[in-house]
């Protein structure tokens, strides 16, 4: 998805909305760094629903494929999507084409972006309803490994799946309503877009979202920040080393801290959920075949019993089941409406 950044950029750039002139004058070192390719602004940014500490995100249309990256443009963090021009024209994964549907040309010489975000915007209803479906269909088999987590006694492996869970069905029903989800955005999305349960219990209960004050957010950013450590250390690839990159951990941090500010709490603590999901999921991978329980207990220690609490992974099994039930009532709800 075209999502993910933080910046103290000049006023002008924020009273300017809607024109590309500035956002040109601060990616000027990307568009001379790419320059022939077609260049658009993605993400909250591209939509006018970016706070102080939004990132740009931003989408280079190239030749070849690259990994996406998180860097920093002078005070600004930008996360940075590659796709080939082929991708961009016929994107074949939903949520992309609902993305491509707002993008806000930055250099479009060849006018890709004029005719994509034209394209998609004239099939936005069905790529939402696809995208929708998808997210349904990932909750669903996300709850599946929670259940069986729980049968196995693994109390920290299905409090993380509950959690991955929540935040499909957060994402599915927002896209039911041609909504693109932003990750730092979520809930304030959720309780302003009609025909979505008020109380949206499934994910408030799924995601643990009682926690979240300031000093559980606190605890949480924190141990996210272990996490982007560890990513870093253990990963050998290049693509995987750009991923989670000290600017990725800059932007965290401010724009939790930013949520801290406006006293959304919630949103903070949803926010940096969503981060430990992304995190946690990159961490098996690079363990294939390990489970939660299995990295928390072996003699190399990789997640202490402190850092699992931090994350707020440390629910008892009551809970996470009661979690558990809530959400699995409320993914039904939908599926029945897909």
């Amino acid at each position: 998805m075209f999502s993910y950044a933080f910046a103290e950029v000049s006023a002008r750039v924020d009273s300017m909305k809607g024109k590309t002139g500035p956002v040109a004058s601060l990616l000027r070192p990307l568009l001379d760094t790419y320059l022939d390719a077609a260049v658009a602004l993605v993400g909250c940014r591209s939509r006018d629903l970016e706070r102080y500490s939004c990132e740009y995100d931003v989408l280079v249309v190239t030749a070849e494929k690259r990994p996406p990256t998180t860097l920093k443009i002078g005070d600004a963090v930008v996360d940075l999507f590659f796709a080939t021009e082929n991708e961009v024209l016929k994107p074949m994964n939903p949520e992309h084409a609902v993305s491509l549907a707002t993008a806000r040309p930055v250099r479009d010489t060849s006018l890709i972006i004029s005719t994509t975000s034209s394209a998609n915007s004239a099939i936005l209803s069905e790529s939402a309803s696809k995208a929708s479906r998808t997210r349904l269909a990932s909750a669903l088999k996300v709850l599946g490994r929670a259940e069986e987590a729980l049968r196995r006694k693994e109390v920290v492996d299905a409090d993380f799946w509950l959690l991955a869970a929540s935040y499909e069905l957060g994402y599915a029903w927002l896209l039911s309503k041609e909504v693109l989800p932003s990750p730092s955005h979520l809930l304030s999305q959720l309780r302003e877009t009609k025909g979505i349960p008020r109380s949206f219990e499934g994910l408030s209960l799924g995601a643990g979202l009682e926690a979240a004050g300031r000093a559980g957010c606190g605890a949480r950013l924190e141990g996210v920040t272990v996490l982007h450590d560890l990513l870093r250390e253990r990963s050998t690839a290049p693509s995987a080393v750009s991923s989670w990159s000290s600017a990725r951990t800059e932007l965290l941090s401010a724009k939790a801290n930013e949520l801290l500010t406006r006293i959304e709490l919630a949103e903070c603590y949803s926010y940096l959920g969503q981060e430990v999901v992304d995190d946690i999921l990159a961490l098996l991978r690079l363990n294939p075949g390990r489970t939660l329980t299995s990295l928390m207990t072996d003699t190399e220690g990789l997640l202490g019993e402190r850092l699992v609490r931090q994350l707020g992974l440390a629910r008892v099994e009551g809970a996470v089941r009661e979690g558990l039930e809530a959400t699995k009532g409320q993914v039904s709800a939908l599926a029945r409406k897909a």
